[in-house]
Formats: structure tokens, sequence, C-alpha cells
């Protein structure tokens, strides 16, 4: 048994002891393979759905840092669909990916294959409505972007990286995919261990991830922004071109 591995079954001893708990699951880069110093051992408790309560916290045994989430199976469902709709499905990951420690009555293995149905549901299209509003808020990005490059202030490098960090979210909403974690941006268009272990698909726009990483990599801040207006109004583009002189949206009440 690995040093992490004690350390779990250490932490899981008080809660074993409760009539409530049903099941532990254990996942994240610990099972999944290449954690870091930083990694801690996430941990899923699984509670009857006789209880009216949920707890979430994290604890340091043997020297690792344990994140638990206390949950009745009803609530995990929960988790499920508004992660769905969300576009983020690290709930559903973590049970596709997580190995069971122990499981009474079956619920997690349950859980696993609700997670699975949510996970390959396909996403509806966004409405005309929804994308025209992206697009604004992508050219509303970039002007104010602007404005801070022209007046050559200091909060530039501040703005324009998350300026990118919108767009790529706003971009992957469009596409319909999953919106990664900023943190995480990098490594998902880079490293395929990442996809193996979130299960992750490739970005399906090509041009625009090597872009993107050009511009996440460049110093000069006249190439930045020139990086940016070409990604901006190249998706902009995609999502069927923008002039804001003119641009109105009229919808019902």
């Amino acid at each position: 048994m690995k040093d992490w591995e004690k350390a779990l079954y250490i932490f899981l001893e008080d809660w074993k002891k409760q009539d409530c708990v049903i099941g532990a699951m254990v996942c994240g880069s610990y099972v999944t393979g290449k954690p870091s110093p930083h990694s801690d051992i996430d941990v899923h408790i699984i509670l009857s759905d006789d209880v009216d309560w949920r707890e979430r916290g994290n604890v340091i045994v043997e020297g690792y840092l344990i994140e638990y989430f206390a949950n009745p199976p009803k609530q995990i469902v929960e988790y499920f669909e508004e992660d769905y709709y969300d576009l983020r499905p690290h709930s559903m990951v973590q049970f596709l990916t997580g190995k069971i420690i122990f499981d009474d009555y079956g619920e997690i293995k349950r859980l696993k294959e609700v997670a699975r149905t949510w996970f390959n549901k396909k996403h509806s299209e966004l409405s005309n409505i929804s994308i025209e509003l992206m697009k604004y808020h992508l050219w509303d990005i970039l002007d104010n972007l602007l404005d801070c490059y022209e007046q050559n202030r200091e909060d530039f490098e501040f703005a324009y990286y998350n300026s990118l960090r919108v767009l790529f979210e706003e971009y992957s909403r469009y596409l319909r995919i999953e919106v990664v974690p900023f943190n995480q941006v990098f490594a998902y268009i880079t490293d395929p261990h990442y996809k193996e272990k979130y299960l992750s698909n490739d970005f399906p726009d090509r041009f625009f991830s090597e872009r993107f990483l050009q511009a996440i990599s460049e110093k000069e801040k006249d190439k930045k922004m020139k990086l940016l207006k070409e990604l901006i109004y190249y998706v902009l583009d995609k999502m069927g071109g923008f002039n804001i002189d003119g641009w109105k949206i009229r919808s019902s009440m």
C-alpha cells in the first residue's frame, strides 16, 4: 500500500463508523496519474439519501491534504446536471475515473452509470440571441483592451491575460464543448495526458489553439495586442460576423 493510500484509509476510519455513510470513492491525480507536490487526495463520501445535510472540507493526514465531499446520491446527481449545463463536466469525470473504496449498496456503481449518461449527453445549440450577446461581449472586451493599450496603462498585462481567458471560455461555449479551467488551458492544449486524465477531446479548432498558445507566450506588448485582436475577429467571423454600427437585440419580456 502506498503512503497516500495509508493516509486515505486513516481518514476514512471515523467516517465508516457512521451509519449514514454507505460508500467512499477516491479520485484525482493520485488515481489518474502524475500527481504534483500540490495535488490533494479527492474523496467522495456517499451518504444515505435519508440525511438532510452535506459537507465539504479539507484535512491533512500523514502529510497529505485530503479534500472530501460528503453528499447523498440525490445531491450528487444534481451536481451532474448543474455541471452539464455549465459545460464543466468535472463532477462526472471524477466519478467516471474514480476508484471505489467501499460501496455497501452499489450506489457508487449506479452513480458512475448516471455520470456516464450526463457526460455523453449532447449539448443543445445556442439561441441566436445568446450568440449575439456573446459576440457583443467579445467586441466589448477588445474595445476596452484597446483603450488600455492606447493609454499605455500599467494594467495592460492584467487586462490582456484576462481577455484571453474570457475569449477561450466564450469560444468553448459557442462550440458547445467543455469549458476548461483557466489554469489548465495550456495543459489541455499541449499535454496528451491531460486528455486521458479528464476524458477530454482535442480542441476542435487547431488554428485557434495554435494562435492562442502564441498569444500566451508572446512577450512584446504590440504583438500581444495584434494577436488578441486577430483572435477575437477570427472568432467573431466564426460566429457569423459582427458590426457594432447598428447592432441591437430585441427580445420578448
